[in-house]
């Protein structure tokens, strides 16, 4: 049966969409939007502590004055100034409330409503969580009801946060649920405990790929459900919409297309299991739309200089299919007209008997609306995207301890290649090319 709560860890290669999907979770499965207010977002790294993610103490600046004189000589107090002599630096402490403790509060001050909160924890394996959670972690055995099924005792200091967290919300800590409550023998509610509740959930995210994290051990793993996601993201309907259907720069070759080819190749090549670590995800570059003018916007742009300009000369420079009207130095307009009709361009009416600037200003609105009715520009994969991101992971990561089968690859395409000793070698213009032909004809 599916719980109400979510407490998993979405994990799988970069660039998957896992930070993505998280924020879809949200609103399917909690109600949650986006920009939320009940949607706390953390992220775990090297330096991020226990303090970090409940509560602690963090030192603020101020000014103490000292001392100050009385001024002037009237005997009525209303007349009289306080001049201040003596001013110093200070510093003051005040309670920082992490992710956590602000997520709790979120859920008690909403629990009564059925308010659902989510904790999204990135990067979780990037910090390290046995320190980051601390006690905190036996929070998160759960019942059937989705609350903690141990709590954890309040130090002052977190009493301290969570009750200006709750008066932050418009609450008391008296409105705290009553699961949180530790009972005297007359059944008195004499003080709290933290306890996770069942419209508080916890999501993270983490790189199956990455090498430079903490471990996370088994006790602390099982009480999490792990979703795997595969390459090609959480759903096929994604990778068949724009970002995978983005155009390689300068091929015809489909991104999606692409990565099949590129994460078949990578899993032939390294021996082992946990090919999955090394997968390219479908998001690891991010398509943008073609910024590259369309035929038609290019021929727009080229009439509009031309809309003053009769003379043959001036319009074979831009076309050079243009052809002079006997010996007059004039264009023949008939000329022209194969160049537009072949980019779907309506030949004006009476056009061929125009003068030639007049043979612009007739064109152009006809490039217009020809141009309005065309498909828009498609996204592309950039090649500098694909040299500096897509290769240097494949160099610095997925091949590091053996470059033999991407040397392979490229010779493949031209036997020719130097086997490459440098990623700068590895990353030329000529290897691109290489690389991408080589890997979509295996």
């Amino acid at each position: 049966m599916t719980t109400p709560w979510l407490q998993q860890i979405l994990f799988g290669p970069p660039g998957c969409g896992k930070s993505f999907h998280v924020r879809q979770l949200a609103a399917s499965h909690l109600g949650i939007a986006r920009d939320s207010q009940q949607l706390i977002e953390t992220t775990f790294h090297p330096e991020y502590s226990y303090g970090d993610f409940l509560a602690k103490l963090l030192p603020h600046s101020g000014t103490r004055v000292h001392s100050y004189q009385v001024s002037g000589e009237s005997v009525h107090l209303r007349d009289v100034k306080l001049v201040q002599l003596e001013a110093s630096p200070t510093i003051e402490y005040r309670i920082h409330v992490g992710p956590l403790l602000k997520a709790l509060a979120l859920a008690y001050a909403g629990q009564s409503e059925g308010r659902k909160v989510l904790l999204a924890i990135d990067e979780i394996n990037r910090g390290n969580c046995a320190q980051i959670f601390g006690d905190a972690f036996q929070l998160l055995d759960r019942d059937e009801h989705g609350w903690s099924e141990y709590g954890l005792e309040l130090s002052t200091m977190f009493y301290d946060a969570l009750k200006q967290e709750m008066l932050r919300l418009g609450k008391t800590m008296d409105q705290l649920p009553d699961q949180l409550c530790v009972r005297n023998a007359d059944q008195e509610c004499v003080g709290y405990k933290l306890r996770l509740p069942p419209n508080l959930s916890l999501i993270g995210t983490m790189n199956t790929s990455d090498e430079s994290v903490y471990y996370m051990d088994t006790a602390f793993k099982r009480r999490w459900d792990f979703a795997f996601m595969h390459w090609h993201g959480h759903q096929a309907e994604v990778w068949q919409g724009p970002q995978g259907l983005a155009l390689v720069a300068g091929t015809k070759h489909g991104w999606h297309a692409l990565l099949v080819k590129l994460n078949a190749f990578i899993a032939s090549s390294l021996p082992g299991r946990r090919i999955d670590d090394k997968q390219v995800g479908l998001w690891f570059i991010k398509s943008s739309k073609n910024q590259s003018p369309t035929p038609l916007q290019t021929l727009e742009k080229t009439l509009g200089q031309l809309l003053s300009k009769s003379a043959y000369s001036d319009w074979v420079a831009h076309f050079p299919s243009a052809e002079e009207l006997g010996d007059s130095g004039l264009l023949r307009n008939d000329s022209i007209r194969p160049v537009a009709e072949s980019l779907g361009v309506s030949w004006p009416f009476g056009a061929s008997n125009m003068h030639a600037a007049g043979l612009a200003k007739a064109l152009l609105p006809e490039v217009k609306s020809a141009s309005n009715a065309s498909t828009p520009p498609s996204s592309e994969i950039s090649r500098e995207a694909i040299r500096n991101k897509l290769m240097f992971f494949l160099w610095d990561n997925v091949f590091a301890r053996d470059t033999a089968p991407l040397t392979a690859l490229l010779q493949s395409v031209d036997a020719a290649i130097a086997e490459p000793r440098t990623f700068g070698e590895f990353a030329t213009d000529e290897n691109v090319d290489a690389l991408l032909e080589g890997l979509m004809k295996t």
